[in-house]
């Protein structure tokens, strides 16, 4: 089976493309047809097993070479996603291993910051105590109701 088909059909002001799925995978096709919503409107159809075909419809007006540079960028956009995909899947254990680490690091400085504010809420409350009782107003201290 040939890599991918097009066809472009400008009385419809469509292209249709029919790709492989042993070279785009199903989920490199979403994340092409993304960066396209504000373009065309995308209709997925096919068996992702057999083949994946890609219906984009022009939400204006499109000509033949217009069609045909929708096509183009789309294909590119295909190649794109599928590198970053691929990017994507080779760093997920350095990702996940720096995020860990990003988030045990963040935990143990909430925990010193949590020590740090209970210590002051204690010397707060040493600052409060009044042993020999001289912090009492002179009301407190001298009226005496008999």
């Amino acid at each position: 089976m040939n890599k991918f088909k097009k066809k472009i059909d400008p009385q419809e002001n469509s292209v249709k493309l029919v790709l492989s799925p042993d070279v785009y995978s199903l989920e490199t096709v979403y994340t092409a047809t993304y960066s396209f919503l504000d373009k065309v409107y995308i209709v997925l159809d096919g068996d992702p097993e057999k083949e994946i075909i890609v219906n984009l419809k022009g939400k204006q007006e499109f000509n033949e070479d217009q069609l045909e540079v929708v096509a183009g960028e789309f294909l590119n956009e295909l190649i794109n996603s599928g590198l970053r995909l691929s990017i994507a899947k080779k760093n997920r254990k350095t990702k996940e291993y720096i995020m860990s680490a990003a988030l045990i690091g963040a935990s143990s400085e909430v925990q010193e910051r949590i020590q740090k504010k209970n210590k002051e809420e204690d010397e707060d409350e040493k600052h409060n105590e009044d042993p020999l009782g001289i912090a009492q107003t002179w009301e407190d201290k001298y009226d005496k109701q008999d």
